[in-house]
């Protein structure tokens, strides 16, 4: 089975550069977001994609249906793909790296209401173990910047300071195969 992990187009708190996690904050694809799930799809049109997985947030799951329209895959929410609650929800994302990156352990750092990246790795393990029993040629999974460092932190066994270096843009991919 071919995994493919896209990051959602751009939204509107990444021109603003601020954060969201939460489902019930309705943040959109910017015209160009949608333009790149657009490319994306176009990327993968030839791949026989039966599934869907993607997270809860709108952002996500505009891209998904951008990039299903041309496979009409099943589609699956699942929060365990959602972006990591950082606690910092509408505010700066330099406030929030400043905050983790401070931190003694920055794997294990979380603010008040918020969830450690050692937290959010642990769900995201969790849904590819699942995976594995996923019986499809292509699967693809449309999720958030820090979910796919977590991602290719498990198919690269990388350490946490290696999986912070791993930058994925709007709309990139990163593919593995599976079992």
């Amino acid at each position: 089975m071919k995994l493919v992990f896209l990051r959602h187009g751009e939204s509107e708190y990444n021109l603003r550069g601020l954060c969201n996690a939460d489902p019930g904050v309705p943040v959109a694809l910017t015209p160009a977001g949608r333009l790149q799930a657009q490319a994306a799809a176009e990327r993968l049109r030839g791949l026989p994609i039966r599934r869907v997985y993607v997270s809860r947030l709108r952002r996500a799951q505009e891209t998904a249906a951008i990039v299903n329209a041309c496979h009409c895959a099943e589609i699956h929410v699942d929060a365990r793909l959602d972006d990591r609650n950082t606690g910092f929800e509408g505010l700066p994302v330099t406030q929030y790296l400043n905050a983790m990156h401070g931190a003694p352990d920055p794997f294990a750092w979380k603010a008040p209401d918020g969830e450690s990246y050692r937290e959010m790795a642990v769900r995201v393990h969790d849904f590819l173990a699942e995976l594995r029993g996923v019986d499809e040629p292509a699967v693809l999974v449309v999720t958030h910047h820090e979910v796919l460092q977590a991602v290719a932190g498990h198919f690269q066994n990388l350490d946490p300071a290696r999986m912070w270096q791993v930058w994925i843009g709007n709309c990139e991919t990163l593919e593995f195969g599976a079992g």
